[in-house]
């Protein structure tokens, strides 16, 4: 996966800048997390994500507008450059204690567990200041999720020792995950022109579930060029950032980049890859309530293109947990049309 990755950037980066009409075009984007991208690495805890996702365009016809307006008051609608916009995902995430060497897990350290999903969410950009975002995913918790498969092969073909305790993972458990957050974009110029900029982009979230329950907060400061086309590179569970981007935003040209520096927390009600199966019994840990997130990194926007690294410091999220994680995330995203 990480060549494929590779090989998607080389074509980033020799691909013409063809631009489509924004308003019809889709836009594909891949991320891809893993401590093996950050410095020290440690192959523990949150071990690997990946997410796949593919945004339509802007919805116009009545009928694709009906559900946005169903959800109203929360997709409110001037009429005044409003884009609305559906994202397909798809993902799995792997979790695992941090001494994979034992037949018999730790009881005091991470449950083993997997969880592979799809879904589909609601997009809508206000004014360019605002973003809205609900998004529903259905998936599996367990031996269905393949993470095991996914984990073991990937560890044989690089010729790294393979974890033993898979056996204890978590039980089978159909999921459901329903998100919504919202950012707001406060942004100014430099110098009096639109070539640099910075801006601040706080947000509230709030999930609910069998997966995760729990309220979010945060925000990311941005310098760089073209800031407008995004609200920074997404995570795979949807932090911080998004996967929308709008080319048709840019106030300097087809170039842009940005450097970035966030931080969110999270009051965490549920969290099933600590907490264990809901219905079964499983192992589990005693969870921290609050978690926070540190995250830094660098994002490059080409016409249809973004590239960006991500540097996440994520706090302690268990009892015994004898240090906080850090992992690092690439993202591609590519607009053309389908």
């Amino acid at each position: 996966m990480r060549r494929l990755i590779l090989a998607i950037a080389v074509t980033f980066l020799v691909t013409p800048l063809s631009r489509a009409h924004a308003d019809s075009a889709w836009s594909g984007s891949i991320v891809e997390e893993d401590d093996f991208w950050a410095p020290d690495n440690r192959d523990r805890h949150y071990t690997h994500g990946i997410r796949f996702s593919a945004t339509s365009g802007d919805v116009q016809d009545p009928a694709w507008q009906a559900p946005f307006n169903w959800v109203s008051p929360i997709f409110g609608d001037d009429g005044v450059d409003v884009v609305r916009r559906y994202n397909l995902v798809a993902g799995q995430n792997i979790y695992t204690p941090e001494n994979g060497g034992l037949v018999n897990p730790n009881p005091h350290d991470r449950p083993y567990a997997g969880w592979i999903y799809g879904g589909v969410g609601l997009m809508q950009d206000s004014h360019g200041d605002q973003l809205d975002e609900l998004d529903l995913k259905l998936g599996l918790v367990g031996p269905g999720s393949m993470a095991s498969e996914t984990q073991t092969k990937f560890h044989l073909l690089i010729n790294v020792a393979t974890f033993r305790g898979w056996h204890a993972q978590l039980h089978d458990e159909p999921t459901l995950d329903l998100f919504y957050t919202r950012k707001w974009r406060y942004w100014q110029p430099i110098g009096g022109d639109r070539d640099w900029a910075w801006d601040v982009i706080p947000d509230l979230g709030a999930r609910v579930g069998n997966v995760y329950d729990y309220l979010a907060g945060g925000g990311m400061l941005r310098l760089g060029r073209n800031l407008r086309v995004d609200y920074g590179p997404p995570h795979v569970d949807l932090n911080m950032g998004s996967d929308y981007i709008n080319p048709d935003r840019a106030d300097a040209g087809d170039f842009g980049f940005y450097g970035f520096l966030g931080a969110e927390g999270r009051a965490v009600a549920r969290n099933i890859f600590l907490d264990g199966n809901s219905f079964k019994t499983s192992p589990s840990v005693d969870k921290l309530p609050l978690v926070g997130d540190l995250e830094g990194g660098i994002a490059g926007t080409w016409g249809h293109w973004r590239l960006a690294y991500t540097y996440v410091y994520r706090s302690e999220e268990f009892e015994h947990q004898h240090a906080p994680d850090h992992y690092g995330s690439l993202d591609l995203t590519f607009k053309q049309p389908f």
